[in-house]
Parts: C-alpha cells; sequence; structure tokens
C-alpha cells in the first residue's frame, strides 16, 4: 500500500545511490562556522608556530649532522647530539606540545556540536530526514576530528618526511622505522581530543561552557597531577590526558631526554612508570567520550 505524498510542481525523484555521504554535510558545517571564528584563525596560527619552531629545530640538526658527518669532522657528532638532540626526541616534543596548543583549536570550532544542536532544537530537523543516528555521530566525529588531522597527525608525518629526505644516507635505515610510532602516537592524540569535545559537548548546554570546561580541565588536570606526581602520588599521573601521551609517545619513540635542545622545550617531564597504563586510560578517555555522544542521541531522538 502506497503512501499519500506531497510534492512540489516540477519534483522528480533522484534514481540511484546518494551522491554525497550523510555525514559530510554535517561535518563541513561544523567547519564552516568554526571558520568563520576570528579565535579560529588565531589559534592555528599558533599550531603552525609551533609546527615552524619544531620544523626548525629538526633541520637544524639534520643539517649539522651532514657538515659533521664528513672526514675529520666525525668526532664532533656526539658533542653535537647532547646540544641538538635527535629526530626522536622533536617528534616526541613536538606531539606532546602540539596536542595542547590544538586542544585549544578543537574547543574553539567543535565545543558546539552538540550543544548548539540541543539549543537550536536541531535534532528534530536533522532526523526528520533520512539521517541514521551512526550518520549524525560519524559526521561530527569526522569534523571535529579533521582539526587535530590537520595540526598533529599530518605534520608529523611532514616532519619525519623531512628528516628521511636530509637526513644523511647512513642515517635514514634508523629512521624508516619511526613513522608508525610517530603518526601513530599523533593519531592516538587526535582520537583523544576528538573524542573528549565530542562527548563534553554532548553533555553540555553551551558552547562557551563547553569550550571553557574543555580547555580548563584539560589545563587543570595537567598541572594538578603533575603536582601530586612530584609529591609521591604517581597513580594520579594517569589522569591526565597529556601525561598518558606523552608517556605513549615517550616508549614508541624511545626518547632519552639527554639533549639540552629538549630540556629547554616546556612540556617534555618525566612520563608515567606504565606506558601500557597510560595507554588504557587514552583508551577510556576516548570510550568514555563516545559513550556520551552516544546517550546525547538516543536521548534526543528518543524524545523527538
Amino acid at each position: 500500500m502506497m503512501r499519500d505524498e506531497v510534492h512540489a510542481i516540477g519534483y522528480r525523484r533522484l534514481e540511484g545511490p546518494r551522491p554525497v555521504w550523510p555525514g559530510w554535510p554535517i561535518a563541513r558545517t561544523l567547519w564552516v562556522l568554526g571558520w568563520r571564528r576570528r579565535a579560529t584563525k588565531m589559534s592555528l596560527m599558533a599550531c603552525f608556530g609551533v609546527f615552524g619552531v619544531h620544523g626548525v629545530w629538526l633541520v637544524s640538526q639534520l643539517m649539522a649532522r651532514r657538515y659533521l658527518n664528513l672526514g675529520p669532522r666525525r668526532g664532533l657528532l656526539t658533542g653535537v647530539d647532547r646540544v641538538v638532540g635527535s629526530v626522536h626526541e622533536v617528534l616526541a616534543a613536538y606531539v606532546s606540545i602540539q596536542f595542547f596548543v590544538t586542544a585549544l583549536v578543537i574547543a574553539v570550532v567543535a565545543s558546539g556540536a552538540i550543544a548548539d544542536d540541543r539549543r537550536a532544537g536541531a535534532f528534530e530537523l536533522y532526523f526528520s530526514r533520512p539521517l541514521t543516528r551512526l550518520h549524525y555521530a560519524l559526521g561530527k566525529l569526522l569534523g571535529a576530528g579533521l582539526i587535530p588531522f590537520g595540526t598533529l597527525v599530518f605534520p608529523t608525518f611532514v616532519l619525519w618526511l623531512t628528516a628521511v629526505g636530509i637526513a644523511p644516507p647512513g642515517m635514514r635505515s634508523e629512521l624508516w622505522w619511526l613513522a608508525v610510532p610517530a603518526v601513530g602516537s599523533a593519531a592516538l592524540g587526535a582520537a583523544t581530543l576528538t573524542a573528549g569535545i565530542i562527548g563534553l559537548s554532548a553533555l553540555g548546554e553551551r558552547s562557551l561552557t563547553v569550550c571553557t570546561a574543555f580547555v580548563a580541565g584539560l589545563l587543570l588536570m595537567s598541572g594538578v597531577c603533575e603536582g601530586l606526581v612530584e609529591s609521591g602520588f604517581e597513580a594520579w599521573g594517569y589522569l591526565s590526558p597529556e601525561r598518558d601521551l606523552r608517556t605513549v609517545v615517550d616508549w614508541l619513540l624511545q626518547v632519552g631526554h639527554d639533549s639540552l635542545s629538549a630540556s629547554l622545550l616546556p612540556g617534555r617531564p618525566d612520563g608515567n612508570g606504565s606506558p601500557a597504563l597510560s595507554l588504557l586510560a587514552l583508551g577510556a578517555w576516548i570510550a568514555a567520550g563516545l559513550l556520551a555522544l552516544t546517550w546525547r542521541i538516543r536521548r534526543e531522538v528518543r524524545a523527538g
């Protein structure tokens, strides 16, 4: 039995598969609205600044290695390494420091991803169309996840590729294996930030409140946990996502913190004692964000 349908004059049903994946317009809308804010552009400039500093550090140390790797100057390599550091340290420092700056960008852009929809009553509009809960959730996650991908994951790959390209020939074989741990740890940080901001937005009602709570909470947890660890309460270190990520990064990249350059950069103290527990803690943060998103969608759609 066919339903009674009302169409405008000239209406023609589209045949075949839908030309656009349903979640893509949701992700694109999130990005377009976020790009209009001046705070987004300012925070992205800070991300580019962090990338530039680490890029200069990387190129400088590798050019020094190339110069000192010739003839009688090889004996100076050990002393230079203690000053300029290694590629491992550059990649690890970039992921750890950029994690904080990216948190500011993703908070500005994606803090209202779910909260603004709730405030504007947009759930009724979204789900009055052939849109599933999964498409909505994936669209929001994609829109937010593009931010750390562009500021954290892809730049990490670029730094690694630059290192492989300009490193002395004898050093390249050592750098090839760094791709997976470096990019993988950056992707882990990106997933933590994406799930965190989307989950908090699903619980909040105003984008400004969510943005402030996300950034302040991240900084507060990092500072408080660092202080508690220094006071002997090492278990509290696993409650800081940044410290957990730093622990996993240092473990994957086998960073020793021996160079003068690494000691001058902020945000590079020692990590937690167990990389496995830190990885488990990051997984718990990601799962908590996804569960909050799932709970909010089910509640709003059921209520509608």
